[in-house]
């Protein structure tokens, strides 16, 4: 995950190995894609609304969105790997994780500075709504994203 998560900076955050272990300790949810040969190709990192994270959009975003939710705070694919349908995949599998949690909505981010458009287009293709924009206290710009997951059964 750190060779993915450092080959994916500055799109997403960057994390070391004591972070990443602080993560995934209070993650709700994380997820693996692996090759076929082998090696990590793809990960999700998520968190409920009731979970202790301290991340600010998570905070924002709990702050906002008034009904259960799932925050996914990192979502990445080996460049090598994209157009597979990888991250579309992850995503589904997020989805039903959450839906079987009782969460109505699964939320994110998106940088705007340094811009992702990559990655926003995704997550609009794939049902995401934009909410807000936020300035984060480490200089960057993110767009809150929504997305109305559909009820169970």
């Amino acid at each position: 995950m750190l060779r993915l998560n450092a080959a994916a900076t500055p799109a997403v955050f960057a994390f070391d190995a004591f972070e990443l272990a602080r993560l995934m300790a209070m993650s709700g949810l994380h997820l693996a894609v692996t090759a076929p040969e082998g090696g990590l190709v793809g990960y999700a990192l998520a968190f409920s609304h009731d979970q202790p994270y301290d991340g600010e959009e998570f905070l924002a975003l709990g702050r906002s969105i008034g009904v259960p939710f799932h925050y996914v705070d990192q979502i990445v694919v080996d460049p090598h790997a994209r157009a597979a349908g990888l991250g579309r995949m992850l995503y589904e599998r997020l989805a039903e994780h959450a839906t079987a949690q009782g969460a109505n909505v699964l939320c994110c981010e998106v940088n705007l500075s340094p811009p992702n458009p990559v990655s926003l287009a995704f997550h609009q293709r794939i049902g995401f709504n934009r909410l807000d924009d936020m300035a984060t206290v480490d200089g960057r710009t993110v767009a809150l994203l929504r997305k109305e997951l559909p009820a169970p059964g």
